[in-house]
């Protein structure tokens, strides 16, 4: 009797511990799975779009520092009586100063005469002093197939052009130094799209 007791304690034990045991555990469907993959791959690519760096071609501009102003004198066309030019060592740093308010030197007529088909932005500087110690660098914004008289220091000069227009340049008057001295004639320069030089 003793061995049924037990019996019957032990199955009402068992019965009591699996009644009291938890569920099981919750499975997710096929189509659950599925979608919980496609959510995350789509978090994963908008992720990785948005770390990346947009690459948009920004185009160059150009932009024109303010140049300082000039008062030009309309002079009469003089056909000039040119002298061969020299080709002189520049000296570096030493000319490239701005004109004086009041020049010592004697001024040249001088007529910038654009061909180059676009719009000219101008350094025109001495390759030495004058006799009067000045060396200087003029800067002009000529207008597209203009010309622009301006009185300058006599002495020897160099030329650089920078073009804008439908294709942008480079004017140079490259080892020709362009020499004028004399008061009495008006100097004609002609920028083309590649060279300055007298016309």
């Amino acid at each position: 009797m003793k061995q049924k007791f037990l019996l019957v304690i032990s199955i009402l034990i068992i019965a009591t511990l699996s009644a009291c045991g938890g569920s099981a555990e919750p499975t997710m469907s096929a189509d659950d799975i599925s979608n919980t993959a496609i959510a995350n791959a789509w978090v994963s690519i908008t992720q990785t779009q948005a770390a990346m760096p947009t690459n948009t071609p920004v185009p160059p501009t150009l932009t024109f520092t303010p140049q300082p102003t000039f008062t030009f004198v309309p002079t009469q066309p003089i056909l000039p009586t040119l002298t061969p030019a020299a080709v002189v060592a520049a000296t570096q740093g030493e000319c490239d100063q701005p004109p004086p308010a009041q020049p010592l030197g004697e001024l040249i007529n001088v007529e910038f005469e654009n061909h180059s088909e676009g719009i000219v932005n101008l350094a025109f500087g001495m390759n030495s002093p004058n006799a009067k110690k000045e060396c200087v660098t003029y800067s002009y914004v000529l207008g597209k197939a203009s010309n622009t008289a301006a009185k300058i220091l006599g002495g020897c000069y160099w030329g650089y052009g920078w073009i804008t227009g439908d294709k942008p340049s480079v004017a140079r008057s490259g080892s020709v130094i362009l020499c004028m001295k004399d008061p009495n004639v008006t100097y004609h320069i002609e920028i083309t799209k590649e060279s300055i030089n007298f016309k």
